[in-house]
C-alpha cells in the first residue's frame, strides 16, 4: 500500500490541526481551573462571613432577650415597691 504525497500532506495537516487544537484545549482547561479556583476562593469567604453573621445574630438575639427579661424586672419592681408602700400605708392607719 503505497501512500501519495497528497496523502501525507493531508495527514501531516491533520495531525497539525490536531496540535492546535490540544493547545487551544489545554489554555481552556487553565482558564476554566483559574474560574474555578476564584470560584472556591468567593465561597469560602462567603462561608466565613455567614459564620460571622450568625456569631452576630446569635448576641444580638441574647442582648434582645435580656433586654426583655430586664425590662419586665424592671416593671415588677417597680409594682412591687408601690405594692410595699401601700402595704406600709395600710398598716399605719
Amino acid at each position: 500500500m503505497a501512500f501519495s504525497i497528497g496523502d501525507i500532506l493531508s495527514l501531516f495537516r491533520t495531525v497539525d490541526r490536531l496540535l492546535d487544537l490540544e493547545k487551544k484545549h489545554g489554555g481552556l482547561i487553565k482558564e476554566l481551573h483559574q474560574d474555578l479556583q476564584i470560584l472556591r476562593d468567593r465561597v469560602a469567604k462567603l462561608e466565613a462571613r455567614e459564620d460571622a453573621l450568625i456569631i452576630e445574630a446569635k448576641a444580638a438575639a441574647g442582648v434582645a432577650a435580656s433586654a426583655a427579661a430586664s425590662q419586665h424586672i424592671a416593671s415588677l419592681a417597680l409594682r412591687l415597691g408601690a405594692l410595699d408602700e401601700r402595704m406600709k400605708r395600710l398598716s399605719r392607719d
